[in-house]
């Protein structure tokens, strides 16, 4: 597991959707990680950083409830764009400056 995986999966304490199959909303899931993501950086020796400062949990949440092209062109949204892609990129970034570990 990336340690990226590894930091979500300690935050969120996450196993999966919950068996009535609901949304599992990562904004909410977030709230209250505070303390937990400020024990990470201590324990990693990361640029001191706000939980809020690293993501933006509500546009993710955005993010994967277009989660096909379908919905999406519906939505009038017609170009298409590799989301992995810049997404992985940005986290190498982040790692680059000790954002996240």
């Amino acid at each position: 597991m990336s340690s990226v995986g590894s930091i979500c999966g300690r935050c969120l304490d996450w196993k999966g959707p919950d068996d009535e199959g609901e949304r599992l909303w990562l904004a909410e899931m977030m709230k209250g990680k505070g303390a937990m993501w400020d024990e990470i950086v201590r324990e990693k020796g990361l640029i001191p950083t706000k939980l809020e400062e690293v993501g933006q949990w509500w546009l993710v949440d955005i993010g994967t409830t277009l989660d096909s092209m379908n919905k999406s062109k519906e939505h009038g949204f017609l170009g298409f764009r590799n989301s992995k892609s810049p997404f992985l990129s940005w986290i190498n970034k982040t790692k680059a400056y000790k954002l996240v570990p």
